[in-house]
């Protein structure tokens, strides 16, 4: 039983340097060679110039990586709007987390619905209705800021 198992793991042994090592070795050369014949089918100008465009993409997935996504910002006003108000124009200030939306609705009942739903959502710290007027044809048209919770990241 010892010779058996000794004589096995000898023949493993002996198959893997005479044979496998060898292959493996031929393997390497033969990817060597395509790799000098691929180096050398690309001059230096478009090794340079692909070396700086992986740079530009890589920098690229970065900013996108760390830059805020404008979707969730729609997505949150999507959830977060009266179905009888809508914007005309929307200003925001990422250096002070606040959001300036000008809009309008049918009437002060409506605009006050829609001031308390702002009002309700985790996102916003704090609604500021800072005008609104009357106008006969399109009802109440509204100027509002509001102020990002700053403890939640996402918006």
């Amino acid at each position: 039983p010892i010779f058996l198992v000794f004589a096995m793991l000898t023949t493993i042994y002996l198959g893997m340097v005479l044979g496998y090592k060898p292959y493996l070795n031929s393997r390497i050369k033969n990817l060597d060679k395509e790799i000098n014949n691929l180096t050398q089918a690309i001059d230096d100008v478009q090794q340079k110039s692909l070396a700086n465009f992986y740079s530009q993409l890589v920098n690229i997935q970065n900013l996108l990586a760390h830059h805020p996504n404008a979707s969730k910002l729609l997505d949150f006003l999507e959830k977060n709007t009266h179905s009888q108000v809508y914007y005309l124009s929307l200003n925001l200030s990422l250096a002070e987390k606040n959001l300036k939306l000008e809009g309008n609705a049918p009437d002060y009942d409506v605009l006050a619905q829609q001031l308390e739903i702002f009002r309700k959502a985790p996102e916003i710290e704090r609604v500021f209705l800072e005008d609104s007027k009357l106008s006969e044809e399109k009802g109440i048209r509204f100027s509002v800021r509001l102020i990002f919770n700053p403890n939640l990241v996402g918006l």
